[in-house]
């Protein structure tokens, strides 16, 4: 699979001129609304029990999505955007929502995609906001993917490239990115240690459970899916030695917002649910799922975007505030699901570790939850996990960390963040999940 190399040079001058990539009138949406959800999340917060606020929240969010526009909703899965299964070149992964994107050419259908492409497509599908959908692919571009070429894997690793993996490595994609980017106790993936170093297959018997949640209205919602995170963590618990959940932006903050995501990105919204609905038909086709309970099948890498569904509205892009505000209404409504640890070797060994331990005394379990702190420490956990480019020829990069930055910064910079030194992830280094790592199977999805 050729790919066109990129200098150092055109990296840089690509990174800067980051807000051309997107419609400009979106980006200056998106800018003038920050903060928005994560305002009237605390708000409602401090009116409201955490639970109350959990079982009350619509598919569209804290602020429920404004009346349907069936031509402003309307996503295209002909032309161009017809569903193609991959072929045994492409590259496909564990994220369900990622893999039907690429199915439907809304990402590159080969699996690897620039920052760019990822800005303008989970756009266009999901009305995925442009400053979150840039921070995740930045992150993914720096921890999984080649960073001089700019580019990430939605799955397996990406062809080798002399030039570049002499200096870097091979980036590895997504599957192969547990404890960085992926985690322990996913919504229809294996624990890598259960796995056997596969957490990127789909567990057919895991999503079967998760599919149970819908109950007999046939209706999920971010409320059921919170109460299903906490079974799947207990579960894990309960039969992985090797469970993990630790002080990274992964684990910590991905595993449960990749439950959120289901609800905010997959839901289809009507006229008569403008905040939208998720039923079983569209969460099994987004999940690539076929057949009945009891007798479902899994069409590995074929999952694909159901007919005649609508996505989020665009005056209501789900944007950079939306994790952390999703995250604290989740981790305050079901305080048990705030796991910072994991086993030690055995099943129910679970053994947590301080928050003041992690941050150096800035915060604990209780202040984590004051005003402003738990956004900051979201974010923190985020651009702690880039990897240090210090030396040599790696000092150009610093602009595509800048780039991090600038989509964060608009965010950060009205909440008044504590100041953060270096976590101390250290003390996770005696479980032994926190080392675990993916190892398989042989195969591009």
């Amino acid at each position: 699979m050729a790919r066109k190399s990129m200098t150092l040079i055109a990296l840089v001058s690509r990174a800067l001129a980051f807000p051309a990539w997107v419609n400009e009138d979106v980006m200056a949406r998106a800018l003038s609304s920050t903060n928005s959800a994560w305002t009237e999340g605390l708000r409602q917060l401090s009116l409201q029990d955490p639970l109350g606020v959990s079982r009350g929240e619509s598919n569209c969010g804290i602020i429920p999505c404004p009346s349907f526009d069936e031509k402003d909703a309307f996503v295209s899965i002909t032309g161009e955007h017809e569903y193609m299964a991959p072929t045994e070149s492409d590259i496909r992964g564990p994220c369900p929502g990622l893999n039907a994107a690429a199915n439907h050419g809304y990402l590159p259908r080969n699996g690897i995609a620039s920052i760019e492409q990822t800005v303008a497509g989970l756009g266009a599908l999901y009305n995925l906001g442009p400053t979150l959908t840039t921070a995740l692919a930045v992150y993914a571009v720096l921890i999984t993917g080649n960073p001089l070429e700019g580019v990430w894997s939605i799955g397996g690793p990406l062809p080798t490239d002399p030039l570049t993996s002499a200096l870097l490595g091979n980036g590895q994609g997504l599957s192969y990115s547990h404890n960085n980017y992926e985690g322990d106790a996913s919504i229809g993936r294996n624990d890598i240690y259960l796995g056997g170093g596969d957490a990127h297959s789909l567990n057919v018997t895991k999503f079967e459970h998760a599919y149970s949640v819908g109950g007999d209205e046939d209706r999920y919602t971010m409320d059921k899916f919170r109460q299903h995170f906490g079974s799947v963590q207990q579960e894990s618990i309960a039969t992985n030695p090797y469970y993990f959940s630790g002080g990274a932006f992964g684990p910590f903050i991905v595993v449960p917002a990749a439950y959120n995501f289901v609800i905010n990105l997959m839901s289809n919204h009507s006229a008569e649910e403008p905040s939208g609905y998720l039923d079983g038909y569209n969460f099994k086709s987004f999940f690539g799922i076929t057949g009945e309970p009891g007798n479902f099948k899994w069409q590995r890498g074929q999952e694909r975007v159901p007919e005649n569904w609508y996505r989020r509205s665009s005056a209501r892009p789900y944007d950079i505030e939306d994790i952390p505000i999703d995250a604290l209404i989740g981790y305050l409504g079901y305080p048990n699901t705030l796991l910072l640890g994991g086993n030690t070797g055995t099943v129910n060994s679970f053994t947590g570790v301080d928050f003041n331990d992690l941050t150096g005394g800035v915060l604990n379990a209780q202040t984590l939850f004051e005003g402003n702190n738990f956004a900051c420490f979201t974010y923190q956990l985020l651009e702690q996990g880039i990897p240090n480019f210090s030396t040599g020829l790696l000092n150009d990069l610093k602009p595509i960390t800048d780039l991090l930055n600038s989509a964060i910064g608009p965010f950060l910079g009205g909440l008044s963040c504590p100041q953060f030194g270096q976590f101390n992830t250290g003390i996770f280094d005696h479980f032994p999940g926190h080392s675990y790592s993916p190892t398989g199977p042989d195969t591009n999805y």
